[in-house]
């Protein structure tokens, strides 16, 4: 790891992100399978649930976290300058957070 003083917090991040995800993904398959929303309003009515909109909010959480900590890890590894390396981190961390700021919205806006 580049930097060996957060390395186990990072592959522990790392690691529960992708956790939650498969199960979470895992869940929404069987759910489907189960019970597929026959119409919009029953589909609405399923997502808009407060424990479904926390779940999908986390879910959000968790893939910007994993994607996060692996975009980092591969742009430490191989971006050697330190200027250009500050330049894509930053820029990857405002993608992230334009994304996570998109998808919590749509997240509020379908649930309120």
């Amino acid at each position: 790891m580049s930097r060996p003083t957060h390395g186990l917090r990072d592959w522990l991040l790392q690691r529960l992100s992708a956790v939650y995800l498969a199960c979470f993904l895992v869940y929404l398959m069987a759910h489907f399978y189960t019970r597929p929303p026959l119409d919009h309003p029953q589909w609405q009515h399923w997502i808009t649930h407060p424990a479904m909109t926390v779940a999908s909010a986390l879910f959000i959480l968790a893939v910007l976290v994993h994607g996060w900590v692996g975009m980092r890890d591969v742009v430490l590894d191989y971006v050697h300058s330190l200027r250009l390396r500050l330049m894509v981190l930053s820029l990857i961390a405002l993608l992230f957070i334009g994304c996570g700021l998109w998808a919590l919205q749509i997240l509020m806006r379908a649930a309120g």
